[in-house]
């Protein structure tokens, strides 16, 4: 019971906040609730939508567009959530969800209509990504062995 607490606690601003500041943010993870909702309903609406277009044997883009958007929705969802309960975003899945949504905009579009130019800043754009994505891992590895060496307050029991 006292985990669940502790839980719902943090999911309204964390224990450091006071004064001004708690209600800030406690406003704001108000906002980020209803962002969720909203996403929520827009997913629903999604797959609503693909459903129909499943039924009637369309263009295999625009399902495929559609099912990669929904995915990046949920993802976005699940990013909300984390934040919701940490209180700090994950910078690894804001990249994944950039690139996800990248290959999607060049699935609809189809990569023999995209100009070079375009491709050409799509393929640096990427390649940014993935050298980003790769640092954030890099640094993420380095945190928890940090974390693993160092000692932290003992618990008095």
């Amino acid at each position: 019971m006292e985990i669940k607490l502790k839980k719902f606690r943090r999911f309204f601003g964390s224990q450091t906040s006071v004064g001004m500041s708690g209600i800030l943010q406690n406003l704001q993870n108000l906002i980020v609730i209803g962002v969720c909702l909203l996403m929520f309903w827009i997913m629903l609406v999604e797959m609503y939508q693909t459903s129909l277009e499943t039924m009637q044997v369309r263009n295999f883009r625009t399902i495929a567009g559609h099912l990669i958007y929904l995915f990046v929705m949920v993802e976005l969802f699940r990013l909300m959530i984390f934040y919701l309960e940490e209180q700090r975003i994950l910078l690894g899945s804001i990249i994944e969800v950039a690139i996800i949504s990248m290959v999607r905009e060049v699935i609809l579009e189809g990569v023999l209509t995209i100009s070079w130019e375009r491709v050409l800043s799509l393929s640096a754009f990427l390649l940014t990504l993935a050298a980003l994505l790769a640092l954030h891992s890099h640094l993420e590895k380095g945190r928890a062995r940090l974390q693993q060496i160092t000692i932290g307050p003992h618990k008095e029991e």
